[in-house]
């Protein structure tokens, strides 16, 4: 019974190979790099947003690789017989704080983004991000 309900918690993805799991961040890099390209950006804001995407890229790599090492762990915490209950968690929860981070990792970028363009463009962004369903919140993830 417990191995079902972590089960869900951390189905489908966690029990998925990783080199056939959706990136994350494609996921989320998308459509920010579509609104981007609409925002008519200088070739300075330019460059400053591809350096900031590619430090969240590799921020994104590493907490995803701690995350998949932590299901990891807490597959091999479940397999045991008896379960220790007392073990899952605190295991869970260290899961929970590290999916936390890679979506605030997310927000920070984003705001970080926003702090390059000019008003205008902010306010264009936006506008874009409404429409995007919230994505910006990473509410994709």
């Amino acid at each position: 019974m417990l191995a079902l309900v972590v089960g869900s918690v951390l189905a489908p993805s966690a029990f998925a190979r990783p080199e056939h799991r959706p990136d994350r961040f494609a996921r989320f890099e998308a459509p920010l790099q579509h609104r981007l390209e609409q925002l008519g950006l200088s070739d300075s804001q330019q460059n400053t947003v591809q350096t900031l995407l590619r430090t969240h890229a590799k921020e994104a790599i590493r907490l995803q690789a701690e995350l998949d090492t932590m299901r990891v762990d807490l597959r091999q915490l479940l397999r045991t017989d008896p379960v220790d209950v007392n073990s899952v968690k605190p295991a869970l929860q260290t899961i929970a704080a590290k999916e936390v981070d890679i979506r605030m990792a997310h927000i920070t970028l984003l705001h970080d983004i926003r702090q390059v363009l000019t008003p205008e463009q902010q306010k264009k962004f936006r506008t874009m991000s409404e429409h995007h369903h919230g994505c910006d919140e990473g509410e994709h993830h």
